[in-house]
């Protein structure tokens, strides 16, 4: 059941890439305890150069949302981000980039910071925008359009491993490609805690 499920997605990821221009991808199926494996040990599952390969995607809304002000590329009420494991989040980075956004593009309607809050979606939350799994989101393909905002430590790196739409499904993505042809507006910048630069 769960091996069919695997070819499933596996199937329809491929899919999906190839119909959209995507030519540098992998999928890989990881064995089932993956997630209690280490860093190390799964870049080396992965034959990833360093950890720094591995990453995740994660599904963020702005709670204090206010649909007045309506370009939803530089005030959106969800976003993904694609964020390295060994580093850490920090929301109020967020909040101040889209700030920053909206108020230059619209000098004569400025967003005030009680009107950003991003915050981590719920699992139900996230399956119900995503179409997937925790653990095993991925920005392609999913049931909401949405931005994709990427760790600017990222760009640095030749692509990346994170999430395939199955918890056993490990995508390798180009990340030219990925700025590129993602369907959505991209953003990249530091999002990262101060301890982790």
């Amino acid at each position: 059941m769960i091996q069919n499920e695997i070819a499933e997605c596996m199937k329809k990821m491929t899919t999906y890439l190839d119909t959209n221009g995507y030519k540098k991808f992998k999928l890989f199926q990881a064995q089932p305890n993956y997630f209690d494996l280490n860093y190390q040990e799964r870049k080396e599952l992965l034959q990833a150069p360093s950890i720094d390969y591995l990453c995740k995607s994660i599904i963020m809304e702005n709670t204090k949302y206010d649909d007045s002000y309506p370009d939803h590329e530089v005030n959106p009420k969800y976003i993904c981000v694609v964020v390295q494991y060994i580093t850490k989040l920090q929301g109020e980075k967020i909040n101040k980039y889209f700030k920053q956004l909206q108020n230059q593009k619209y000098p004569d309607k400025q967003i005030s910071r009680n009107k950003l809050h991003f915050r981590l979606t719920s699992d139900e939350m996230s399956y119900q925008l995503s179409g997937y799994q925790f653990n095993a989101i991925t920005p392609f393909n999913m049931v909401q359009n949405m931005p994709l905002l990427i760790s600017d430590r990222i760009l640095n790196l030749e692509y990346i491993w994170f999430g395939g739409g199955h918890t056993d499904v490990k995508l390798r993505m180009d990340i030219k490609e990925m700025c590129t042809l993602y369907p959505n507006k991209v953003y990249y910048t530091d999002i990262i805690m101060p301890q982790q630069e």
